[in-house]
């Protein structure tokens, strides 16, 4: 398939739109996975900033985790005004932390699983901005309070396929349990995204550490099949093409 066929949509991270043949497939689902404090929430957070700020694509970022004054904080730090955007209907942050007092749905309640609820939100924050793009972070969170794969399996990809079907691209974050020695990415997430990036924060000596960063997969893209330097800069997430991720 020619690069022609398909329109991409700029990532925002300085250096990773050149890995994969100039941004994500507009319309797909891309999973982004990592151990904790890899840099996960901040990547797709700074793929909605960047998309309103830059692109004039207004987003919706889901939060599962962590409740939106923390992330807005947390963000301020690399200059990203999230408050401004969401102000001027750019941006659409859509509370379901465990730290909200009422979750407007209940995720994941044994023996039930059905994502109809959250559907309908997101749907409703979509309609409302004209969003674009679309981040649900994380997943891991589901996927840990719910046992039949069968049933998640298949909720994930009506979710999934509801919100792309609006021309939205979506990013979802997923969470590699610490003691995973492989990528212990979840088969559900992997299954229902056309591409699937992978974070890792590798202790290289007693008193350093390396990021990097490898697409693993990207439908319909020739992508870089290795491991690249990324670091957390002043200004968020930059991955560096040219450089290789130590011991790779």
């Amino acid at each position: 398939m020619s690069d022609q066929t398909i329109e991409r949509v700029k990532t925002g991270i300085p250096g990773l739109d050149e890995l994969i043949e100039g941004g994500f497939p507009r319309g797909d689902t891309i999973l982004v996975a990592g151990k904790a404090g890899t840099g996960k929430s901040i990547l797709a957070t700074q793929f909605i900033y960047r998309g309103a700020k830059d692109y004039g694509e207004p987003g919706v970022l889901v939060t599962l985790e962590e409740p939106p004054q923390l992330i807005k904080r947390n963000m301020a730090r690399f200059k990203m005004d999230l408050e401004g955007l969401e102000k001027d209907g750019m941006i659409s942050i859509v509370d379901l932390s465990p730290s909200k007092e009422v979750t407007p749905v209940t995720i994941g309640e044994y023996p039930s699983f059905d994502l109809s609820g959250l559907e309908a939100i997101i749907m409703n924050h979509i309609k409302k901005i004209k969003a674009k793009r679309v981040v649900l972070d994380t997943l891991s969170i589901m996927a840990y309070k719910f046992r039949s794969r069968d049933i998640l399996r298949e909720e994930f990809f009506k979710l999934a396929a509801t919100i792309t079907k609006t021309g939205c691209t979506l990013l979802l974050t997923s969470e590699i349990p610490a003691q995973d020695q492989g990528l212990g990415v979840f088969d559900i997430e992997a299954f229902l995204a056309s591409g699937v990036i992978v974070l890792y924060n590798e202790k290289i000596s007693e008193t350093s550490r390396s990021r990097s960063i490898e697409v693993l997969k990207l439908r319909g893209s020739k992508h870089s099949s290795r491991i690249h330097s990324m670091r957390i800069t002043d200004e968020g997430i930059r991955v560096w093409p040219g450089e290789i991720g130590p011991g790779h």
